[in-house]
């Protein structure tokens, strides 16, 4: 299993980035038990891509399928990405997350075409020749295509319809920018109300916060470092701490885990985004984006 995994992302993952800019990849998104399918190798010619219009489809985007076998297939691989002894998903849930994920995957690689970019029948060979030759072999990527339940056909679909979905996600994150509005700051945490109304009387009476968020939280002294809008797990201390000058502390938040006491320690209106939070900004900006392109979209749902 582990092998046809990681011939699985050299497979979808390489093919895919070849084609898109350096920070493009998306997999051919995840999909009931059916019988597997007949393996046809895979032909070093050029052969057009099918179009999924003319074949049985679990759903329509806009007008154009998502193919019926593509998805059952696509089931049967989801199935196969959990380890033996995991607890699975119902059969429901399964089928639900597919068919949302093929879905996503379609609405993006249809922006990508309307914003112009191709990746033709010659395309998709000419990955496929790129893929075979770091193989060494085609019998290596027969393999893992028979026991991922690809044929010929299916296989060059997933990879047109992959890199283009890829380039259009590399469109959307990539319009984050780097440096943003930002504040640092640091909190007096207190895991009872009593504790922190006695922390907050203390500020009031002129103690330093310094040395109370020290006193609070020895290891860290309380620092919660830069972080954006959007980014901290509770809302309000975000909330606080973006209406605080530098050197300003708020009142009592009451979160899910405690009383938390917040001060400002600086600000910038386009601070350098850590690595992890400008990927928190981008999951956001690829979710707020399918989430405006699904509501304008034409979606139906073939399947009974």
């Amino acid at each position: 299993m582990f092998k046809a995994k990681t011939l699985g992302y050299l497979v979808l993952l390489t093919l895919a980035l070849g084609a898109c800019r350096p920070n493009a990849s998306i997999e051919p998104a995840p999909t009931a038990g059916l019988p597997e399918p007949t393996l046809v190798a895979v032909s070093d010619t050029p052969a057009p891509t099918p179009t999924p219009t003319s074949l049985p489809a679990a759903a329509l985007v806009n007008g154009e399928a998502i193919p019926l076998s593509y998805y059952q297939n696509e089931v049967l691989r989801y199935r196969a990405s959990f380890a033996e002894g995991e607890a699975l998903p119902t059969d429901a849930e399964i089928q639900t997350t597919v068919l949302n994920s093929l879905v996503d995957q379609l609405l993006l690689a249809q922006q990508a075409r309307e914003g112009g970019f191709t990746f033709t029948d010659a395309d998709v060979q000419q990955r496929i020749d790129a893929l075979l030759a770091q193989l060494g072999s085609g019998s290596a990527l027969t393999d893992w295509m028979q026991i991922n339940y690809y044929d010929d056909a299916e296989f060059r679909y997933a990879l047109k319809l992959s890199t283009e979905a890829a380039w259009q996600r590399d469109e959307i994150i990539n319009a984050v920018p780097g440096s943003v509005e930002q504040v640092r700051a640091r909190q007096i945490f207190a895991q009872t109300l009593a504790g922190a109304e006695r922390a907050l009387a203390s500020l009031n009476s002129g103690a330093s916060f310094d040395e109370l968020a020290w006193q609070y939280s020895p290891e860290t002294g309380g620092e919660l470092g830069w972080f954006p809008r959007g980014y901290l797990l509770f809302p309000d201390i975000e909330a606080a701490a973006f209406l605080l000058a530098p050197g300003e502390h708020s009142g009592i938040i009451q979160t899910e885990i405690g009383y938390h006491i917040i001060q400002v320690m600086e600000r910038s209106d386009a601070y350098p985004l850590s690595t992890d939070a400008r990927l928190s900004l981008q999951t956001q900006a690829l979710a707020q984006w399918l989430e405006a392109r699904r509501s304008e979209a034409q979606i139906e749902q073939v399947l009974p």
